[in-house]
């Protein structure tokens, strides 16, 4: 009798193993694959294994599921807004409501980062608290949203969803240290939030445009708040943190993240922040021109989430070759040359491809800075930097969109200057981190 174990049908998939039957010989060459489903199941279960390997141990597990579901939500809300607010309307009422909605968007936030940087740095355990509130809070304003996108309500539920947004990535910024798995650096860390965000923001684009489309804004806006709700509970599941710090020890940590370098590195990354802000609508505004509609929006957001994407990717491989100050220098540089070659050459497609590459550059620039500032700061100030640092960032974005808001450029010439700006301030950069060294 033979004791040898009869495989089971997963585990002949599993292994990639044909059956044989006795007395049958096998036929040399590669294992054939029966059908598209087990490519399927192939992709999901390599998918899988990476993203347990990315996370390491179940705590950045969790985080970066929340900050997957954060992503896809403002993904989902952004298509939401821009087809409700934008296409759907004549070009002269867009852009009266788009001023509108880009001006609630800065004097608010000013008021609501100092509140953060008070609440978060007194208390260790504040900041997973904040993540859970932050996720629900905008899954319930998706919510109610759903069935007021036509009302006056519509403007202050956007901006309590935005406020919650930015409270996450000030959160987010503060709390990573605590989480990041033994041996892991922080770009790499960073660069995993951003990787997933990106992959979660790219899953949902499309079926976002589709719902939009058919049966409308309601049933996106609800796809929008389950989405939400699985990070609120995803959030829960974080480690408890206890323990307060003291003013002294907060002064000390707050004066430690106004080095020079992070002086610096604002002023590189607030530029790159300000382009994007002015090509967002920039190029928005010249999709209405030529009629690119919800296929126009679609390409450009997957465009945008690639982009975050290869940022991700590409930033822990520069740390090889730059620290974080070169790689905001390395992509201003490449912004200016994409925008001065598509400014030469405008089309829809070379849009797509300014956006990728806008894209690339953002998201490796954001990783460089959120490392040095995790880097440079202590725990006690870290709340309070990423609040500063994210309200004068967002201030700087309004600031970049409102250009094209309230004056029609022409795309070509718009995008060539943004060119020329990236450029300038690349080397105004580099010479200010060549003589920081040389007094050192």
């Amino acid at each position: 009798m033979d004791d040898t174990p009869e495989e089971t049908p997963d585990e002949h998939w599993a292994t990639g193993r044909a059956r044989e039957r006795p007395g049958e010989r096998r036929r040399p060459g590669p294992p054939e694959v029966d059908d598209d489903e087990s490519l399927a199941r192939i992709a999901a279960r390599r998918a899988v294994r990476r993203l347990k390997n990315d996370a390491e141990t179940p705590e950045f597990g969790r985080m970066l599921l929340y900050q997957a579901a954060s992503a896809a939500g403002d993904a989902l809300i952004a298509i939401a807004l821009a087809g409700t607010l934008f296409f759907s309307i004549p070009t002269a009422e867009a852009r009266g409501r788009v001023a509108l909605y880009l001006a609630l968007t800065v004097a608010p936030f000013a008021i609501v980062a100092p509140f953060l940087a008070r609440f978060l740095d007194r208390s260790r355990g504040r900041l997973r608290a904040t993540m859970v509130l932050a996720a629900l809070g905008r899954g319930i304003l998706a919510w109610l949203l759903s069935t007021r996108i036509d009302s006056l309500f519509l403007f202050p539920i956007a901006f309590g969803i935005l406020i919650l947004s930015r409270a996450v990535l000030v959160v987010r910024g503060a709390a990573l240290p605590q989480l990041i798995p033994e041996g892991r650096t922080l770009v790499g860390a960073n660069a995993s939030l951003s990787r997933i965000g990106a992959i979660a923001g790219m899953i949902v684009g499309l079926p976002g445009v589709a719902l939009l489309t058919w049966p409308g804004v309601g049933s996106e806006l609800l796809l929008t708040a389950g989405v939400y709700f699985v990070g609120a509970a995803a959030a829960v599941g974080l480690p408890k943190v206890r323990g307060r710090l003291d003013i002294g020890e907060r002064m000390d940590a707050r004066q430690r993240a106004r080095t020079v370098s992070i002086r610096q590195g604002l002023v590189a990354l607030s530029a790159i922040r300000f382009l994007v802000g002015f090509l967002v609508f920039h190029l928005a505004f010249s999709l209405r021109r030529e009629s690119a509609g919800s296929v126009g929006l679609g390409l450009l957001v997957g465009a945008a989430a690639s982009g975050g994407l290869l940022g991700a990717l590409i930033a822990p491989r520069l740390t090889r070759m730059l620290k974080e100050e070169g790689i905001l220098a390395f992509a201003l540089m490449i912004s200016g040359i994409a925008g001065i070659i598509v400014g030469l050459r405008f089309s829809t497609q070379s849009a797509a491809g300014l956006v990728l590459a806008f894209g690339i550059t953002s998201g490796s620039a954001k990783v460089a800075f959120d490392s040095m500032v995790q880097r440079e700061t202590p725990e006690g100030g870290r709340g309070w930097a990423f609040a500063r640092f994210e309200s004068g960032l967002q201030l700087v974005w309004v600031v970049g969109a409102l250009i094209p808001v309230l004056v029609s450029i022409p795309s070509g010439p718009g995008v060539f200057a943004a060119g020329v700006f990236a450029l300038l301030f690349a080397l105004l950069y580099t010479v200010g981190r060549h003589r920081v060294r040389s007094k050192t």
